[in-house]
């Protein structure tokens, strides 16, 4: 009761105090803050009309910087302050970002997230600074930051374009050059398109660079570089740009694949996963082995999906990685050191006798998992797909808690994360997402429920 009266305060102060007295405004943020910590997105509403006000500003920044504030209210609040107008909340934030250049990387992400154009010179420095080769980069979530902030700008110069692009080398982070595919997709340019073009067929980067050419172009020509060419020809140098947005590239896929039967069964892919196609440069498997997953033959069903797939990477590149981690018991990782191996006959033995010797026991430690993946195999294992299989609810927090340690690492790392449900227990709230679909949705993945 006393949380919905907080709220009703909350919501009655933000319509009712047109002028908003400094106290009246501190009373305000003070309960909106508290609401904001316990993980209610909702008690940020009135945050979108107190653009005009400093303390508004640094009530934001208090949250930003509180590592108790949830991943998912720290995304929802660069969505409201990317529409605030100038006022003394944006200046309170300006302020704060040129006496700490070297904030720590959830601010660093807030402020790439809000596209405020007096950032460009900040994000343009910080991606200008290197000395070295890119691929040395000790920090390449900050390079990939800078990328992304600079991507919300039209207008960009070629010298912004260009130095954009260098960050899509084979050699890079992928996170420097997942980061890069998208930012240049925002970019009017069309030293944007041609960089784009080598990396049409790009296993870990393709999907995105598909989107970023739609987006510029509103033209579909799949992965075949010369019909590219040939268009942008046609064009001369009055390309009919569209710029538009990625949701909209998503919804043409949905429609294509209306209008278009598949020609082949994925499931009778053998490079795929129950029926998911492989596609990357670094994959990582996170794979559920509780208890529950001996009923229905799940667990020997699981070994069969990962030796079939282990046998169809022998005809993949040897610079393929990957890296298996098993949550049940405990999490238990195939290869040591950062978890990820190449993918040679040395690796391949040990996989499979690591998949064999898996047995169904203990809970389902989906935060223990998502943790170990997120501070030990992804920050320097150049991850671009997890492929996340499951068959119940968490053991060890609540689905909120899964949900918001799966956007951090696909909103910091780049890395797409697909779902398998082996029979999930559905959503508690009729009518919403089970938690898999919707981590499936939020981090850029697929969704399946195998027959």
């Amino acid at each position: 009761m006393h949380f919905v009266v907080s709220c009703c305060m909350v919501l009655i102060l933000a319509t009712t105090l047109p002028l908003h007295a400094a106290e009246d405004v501190g009373v305000l943020l003070k309960s909106l803050v508290k609401s904001a910590r316990s993980g209610n997105q909702e008690a940020l509403a009135p945050l979108k009309d107190l653009h005009a006000q400093k303390l508004a500003g640094e009530a934001v920044l208090s949250l930003v910087g509180d590592k108790r504030t949830g991943f998912g209210i720290k995304l929802r609040l660069a969505k409201i302050v990317a529409g605030w107008p100038e006022g003394e909340g944006r200046k309170a934030l300006l302020d704060w970002l040129a006496k700490h250049p070297n904030c720590d990387d959830d601010e660093l992400l807030f402020f790439s997230g809000i596209h405020l154009r007096e950032t460009r010179t900040f994000f343009w420095n910080l991606l200008t600074q290197v000395k070295g080769p890119l691929s040395a980069v000790k920090e390449p979530e900050r390079l990939a930051l800078a990328a992304r902030a600079l991507g919300a700008f039209q207008d960009n110069p070629d010298p912004v374009v260009a130095r954009v692009a260098l960050l899509l080398d084979p050699a890079n982070a992928h996170v420097m050059r997942a980061c890069a595919a998208e930012a240049l997709g925002g970019m009017r340019s069309a030293l944007a398109l041609q960089s784009l073009l080598p990396y049409l067929n790009d296993e870990a980067i393709g999907e995105s660079v598909h989107c970023s050419l739609y987006q510029l172009t509103g033209q579909d020509f799949a992965d075949d570089p010369d019909k590219w060419k040939t268009w942008l020809t046609a064009q001369g140098a009055n390309i009919p740009w569209k710029m538009l947005a990625r949701s909209e590239y998503a919804e043409f896929l949905k429609l294509q694949k209306l209008l278009k039967p598949l020609d082949d069964d994925p499931a009778m892919n053998m490079a795929s996963f129950y029926g998911l196609e492989f596609r990357g440069k670094g994959a990582l498997f996170i794979l559920d082995v509780s208890g529950s997953m001996i009923a229905d033959g799940r667990i020997s069903k699981l070994k069969g999906q990962m030796t079939n797939l282990l046998t169809a990477l022998q005809n993949k590149s040897s610079k393929l990685r990957y890296g298996i981690l098993t949550f049940g018991e405990g999490v238990d990782s195939c290869f040591s050191s950062r978890g990820m191996a190449l993918n040679d006959e040395k690796n391949h033995k040990q996989a499979e006798q690591f998949v064999d010797r898996i047995q169904a026991d203990g809970g389902t430690p989906m935060c223990e998992a998502f943790s170990h993946a997120l501070t030990r195999v992804i920050p320097e294992g150049s991850i671009d797909s997890i492929y996340f299989l499951s068959d119940g609810q968490p053991s060890d927090g609540t689905p909120a808690m899964v949900l918001d340690l799966a956007q951090r690492i696909h909103t910091q790392f780049k890395v797409r994360i697909h779902c398998i449900s082996i029979g999930e227990e559905p959503a508690q709230v009729p009518g919403e997402l089970s938690l898999l679909n919707q981590i499936a949705n939020a981090c850029g993945g697929t969704f399946t429920v195998p027959p």
